[in-house]
C-alpha cells in the first residue's frame, strides 16, 4: 500500500487545554466495525463486528514520531473477534485514526469512516 492514496490529517500541537482523550472510530455507517484508542493504557484495539467477509484497516497518523505515518492496523481474524497494538507515547501525544474495510491486505479506500483524535495519557 501506498500513502498516496490516504489524506493526512491536520497536524495540531498540543495545548495546555487538551487533555488525554479515549476515542472510538466507526466504519462508515457503523460497517464493518470499530476501533478504540484507550489514552491511559495507549492500546488501540480493533474489533470486527460483522460476518461480512471483509477485515478491518485503521489507518492513524502519530504527531509524537518524526515520521508521522500512515501507520495501519489490521483485524482479519472474523466477526466478534479484537485485535490490540500496543503504543507507546509521550504525555498528550496526539493520534487519528479512522477505520476502513480490508479485503485480501488492502484497504478499501473509498469505505471509510471520519478520522477522530485521541490524545495518550502518562507516558507508558
Amino acid at each position: 500500500m501506498t500513502s498516496s492514496a490516504t489524506t493526512s490529517p491536520t497536524s495540531v500541537a498540543p495545548t495546555a487545554t487538551i487533555a488525554p482523550t479515549s476515542v472510538t472510530a466507526y466504519g462508515p455507517g457503523g460497517k464493518f466495525g470499530y476501533t478504540h484508542f484507550d489514552a491511559l493504557s495507549q492500546v488501540l484495539s480493533i474489533h470486527d463486528s460483522y460476518a461480512d467477509g471483509y477485515g478491518i484497516a485503521v489507518e492513524n497518523w502519530r504527531f509524537d514520531l518524526a515520521d508521522t505515518g500512515p501507520y495501519w492496523g489490521y483485524n482479519r481474524n472474523g466477526s466478534g473477534t479484537t485485535t490490540s497494538y500496543q503504543l507507546h507515547m509521550p504525555n498528550l501525544g496526539k493520534i487519528e485514526i479512522r477505520v476502513c474495510g480490508e479485503q485480501d491486505g488492502i484497504a478499501i479506500w473509498s469505505d471509510c469512516g471520519h478520522w477522530v483524535t485521541g490524545y495518550a495519557g502518562v507516558e507508558l
